[in-house]
């Protein structure tokens, strides 16, 4: 597994600062109480916008606040940019689930980045039903030849199994002061709702059965900021008109999902941000003037 592109020397890290206050020991053996914010750890983001909206584009641009981003490009999204991404011996782009699972278990790679992004996290869906298929049995024996073979519902929760244990990695990357980016592709879903006509709304598209295995949900409790891409509308006799200019959703809306929370900085995020071409705005707001 390589990296091709220019080397970046070995970040050279300074001892964490105090995260918290000193711990108070317990009645309870090998625990304590600790207060005071996490402030080294990595923040868990997600992404989402239609396609072409300039979600690629956007993570790209972590680099001009000083964070070096590693792009785990599964869609070749970032083919047109100068970014550095995960290629195999051939210098093609790594397009299996266990080829991912090695590359974010790798702690070489991972420390010379301090940013690694999944592009997309729907294709890596895609990647974990076929890692699924290809290495889990049916428990009677039968021939696997798609997730249907499993019996009704079965399996999705393979597949949800399986995703947590890519974040469960991820979570160890963020652990390390690492920043965490996971791209999706957006799905527009049909709500129901007790008090209104059910509608539609806005949503990263990932698998979310009626009952369990909701991947799309998880993801979305995982990370600690989910932002929304859309292109900004206004209204022209009497209809809603896509403009040319786009902004960066924080907040869930009646029409979609989006999040953010509390910076460990103090740092405040608006419920909207504009994103004309080339800005890099929302970097500024969470990390500029971090190394």
């Amino acid at each position: 597994m390589s990296v091709p592109t220019k080397k970046f020397e070995k970040r050279r890290t300074e001892p964490a600062r105090a995260a918290v206050q000193p711990a108070k020991k317990t009645a309870v053996t090998g625990l304590n109480l600790v207060a005071g914010v996490v402030a080294n750890q990595g923040e868990r983001i997600g992404i989402y916008g239609s396609g072409g909206i300039g979600k690629t584009e956007l993570v790209a641009s972590l680099e001009k606040v000083g964070i070096k981003t590693l792009f785990i490009d599964l869609d070749e999204g970032t083919l047109g940019l100068e970014v550095s991404r995960v290629a195999d011996d051939q210098g093609n782009l790594i397009g299996s689930f266990e080829a991912v699972m090695s590359v974010l278990k790798n702690q070489e790679i991972i420390d010379q980045f301090d940013c690694v992004v999944i592009d997309t996290f729907t294709k890596m869906e895609e990647l974990i039903a076929r890692h699924v298929i290809d290495t889990v049995p049916h428990e009677k024996g039968k021939p696997i030849r798609s997730l249907e073979d499993y019996g009704f519902g079965k399996g999705l929760v393979h597949v949800f199994e399986a995703g947590l244990r890519v974040l469960g990695q991820l979570d160890a990357i963020a652990r390390q002061g690492k920043h965490v980016v996971l791209i999706c592709h957006q799905t527009a879903e049909k709500v129901p709702s007790a008090e209104s006509d059910d509608y539609l709304e806005y949503q990263p598209r990932l698998q979310s059965p009626s009952k369990t295995a909701k991947l799309r949900e998880r993801v979305f409790e995982w990370c600690n900021h989910f932002f929304r891409i859309d292109h900004d509308r206004f209204v022209e006799d009497g209809k809603a008109e896509k403009g040319n200019s786009r902004s960066i959703h924080t907040v869930r809306s009646t029409t979609a999902w989006a999040k953010h929370r509390t910076l460990g900085s103090g740092r405040e995020i608006p419920d909207r941000i504009n994103y004309d071409k080339g800005s890099y705005e929302l970097w500024e707001i969470m990390f500029g003037g971090q190394k």
